[in-house]
């Protein structure tokens, strides 16, 4: 084989020896925010729904909800008293900015932060639980070390009854 056969050979291996690390992260375009638990993004001109991964938000919880009734009721109380909270996606995602995210089968990983997920900014100001049928070992330690962050700081729900009437504890 020639100098530039070599060269080539080479060129092509480390192209497909470094192609699986850029493939599953794209960058798509922030075009709307519901509310803390469902935001859009713009890729190619198509609209992607983008729901945190891994985590029960407070607004999944209304839904289903241990005991509907209170559930709500604390949830509402809570964004009462915490007006910034119930707008916590609209304070910390800026609409129109490019963010790199990735689909998966559980949600969408969204970097909001720089290496930070927005699951995990969600967990770590306690406006999330993490969900306990969410089984991705690559994500487990990083929600699980948020949410226990939360925890002991008293933030977010952890410092009310919204875990007793909104979670449904498999015993």
């Amino acid at each position: 084989m020639s100098k530039n056969e070599t060269k080539i050979v080479r060129l092509v291996l480390t192209l497909f020896a470094t192609l699986p690390l850029h493939a599953e992260i794209t960058i798509g375009l922030l075009s709307g925010i519901e509310n803390n638990a469902k935001q859009t993004l713009l890729y190619q001109n198509h609209t992607i729904p983008c729901e945190p991964f891994g985590v029960i938000t407070l607004e999944k919880m209304i839904l289903n909800g241990a005991a509907p009734q209170e559930c709500k009721s604390s949830i509402e109380s809570f964004y009462l008293s915490h007006p910034h909270q119930r707008q916590f996606a609209r304070e910390h995602l800026i609409l129109q900015q490019s963010y790199h995210y990735e689909t998966i089968k559980e949600g969408c990983v969204l970097y909001a932060n720089g290496p930070e997920t927005y699951s995990e900014m969600l967990l770590r100001h306690g406006l999330a639980v993490v969900d306990p049928a969410f089984d991705q070992k690559e994500w487990n330690a990083k929600l699980k070390r948020s949410e226990t962050g939360a925890l002991k700081e008293r933030e977010g729900l952890h410092d009310t009854l919204i875990r007793k009437w909104c979670i449904k504890e498999e015993k």
